[in-house]
């Protein structure tokens, strides 16, 4: 599907093309998304320039091939979607800027590119030319960005919460063994999140960088870009300072894992250790012998019981004073 954003007059309007309709010739913004072969064909019609294939795609976002041909600049980057679910993927997306359009080419659909096509219906004036456009939605992928690190830095204060200030237990978590195996869980989706971000920060990184060079004489356009590739790099640092407390966190919510497992096993250690001497004395009273001096005496079962009992207490008392209890 074609979403065509083209200039009449003082306003830019935004037109979805049906099958047999044409790119208006004024468009600012041709943005194709899950296009099929002639919507493909369509656009190559209508700005004169030969599209990359899906494979060439997503070969240009592996390689990161950024370059120019024929006056026309030939961009891919590796964009985070899904974000809001367990499993953020990285798509590639293909940005052609033309002298008069910027293209744009996906099979996702980020939340950045919805608020960027009410931008530039709201702003006309803000992008006269497919460079203004372009760097607009660059603008928008970079705040949707910072706004995804913000919820990453909230999440992991949260677990920090739970797993060193003894953070209240879900309904659901019915002991502390529970609750730290859902926050490991969530810790590892947190991560990948996060390593997601970091991935297409790069890609987008290395965009902004080339966009810059083939704009190297605009002063003003490079201006905007520094303080987005100034952002970016923030950001960066931002996902590098996340892994390192994802890490932080990990190590301690293991250790305490392995804490509370040895507790367990002391526990039982211990509860084994108290049936020793009463299973020794039990089985020295159970053996087949005739000649058992015990066996004729009228207090033998209470003082058996008897003993159990005290070579029961005497290792909890000792185990007490020792202080491993």
């Amino acid at each position: 599907m074609i979403t065509a954003f083209y200039r009449q007059d003082n306003s830019i309007l935004c037109k979805k093309l049906a099958e047999k309709e044409s790119i208006p010739d004024s468009a600012v913004w041709i943005d194709a998304q899950s296009a099929n072969s002639h919507d493909l064909d369509l656009i190559q019609q209508h700005c004169h320039i030969n599209l990359p294939s899906k494979n060439d795609v997503w070969k240009n976002n592996i390689l990161n091939r950024l370059y120019v041909e024929n006056n026309v600049a030939y961009m891919t980057a590796a964009i985070i979607t899904k974000h809001e679910s367990s499993y953020p993927n990285i798509s590639a997306v293909t940005f052609i800027l033309t002298p008069d359009s910027l293209i744009t080419i996906r099979d996702i659909s980020p939340t950045s590119f919805n608020i960027f096509a009410q931008r530039i219906q709201t702003f006309p004036d803000m992008f006269r030319t497919s460079a203004q456009a372009l760097e607009g939605l660059l603008e928008e992928m970079i705040t949707r960005v910072a706004h995804n690190m913000e919820l990453v830095e909230e999440t992991l204060d949260a677990f920090s919460h739970r797993v060193f200030a003894g953070g209240k237990l879900d309904e659901k978590e019915k002991n502390t063994s529970q609750a730290m195996k859902n926050v490991l869980k969530e810790l590892g989706t947190c991560a990948d999140l996060n390593s997601k971000t970091n991935e297409s920060l790069h890609s987008i990184n290395r965009l902004m960088h080339f966009f810059k060079q083939i704009h190297k004489d605009d002063n003003e356009l490079k201006k905007d870009i520094d303080i987005m590739i100034s952002d970016s790099n923030v950001l960066t640092q931002q996902t590098q300072f996340a892994a390192e407390k994802i890490a932080f966190l990990l190590d301690a919510l293991l250790g305490m894992i392995n804490v509370e497992q040895n507790l367990i096993i002391k526990i039982l250690s211990v509860a084994s250790i108290f049936f020793m001497p009463p299973t020794l004395l039990a089985s020295l009273y159970g053996m087949n012998f005739k000649h058992m001096p015990e066996l004729d005496w009228a207090n033998g079962y209470p003082m058996a019981i008897s003993l159990m009992l005290i070579f029961s207490a005497l290792p909890y008392i000792y185990f007490r004073k020792k202080g491993w209890l």
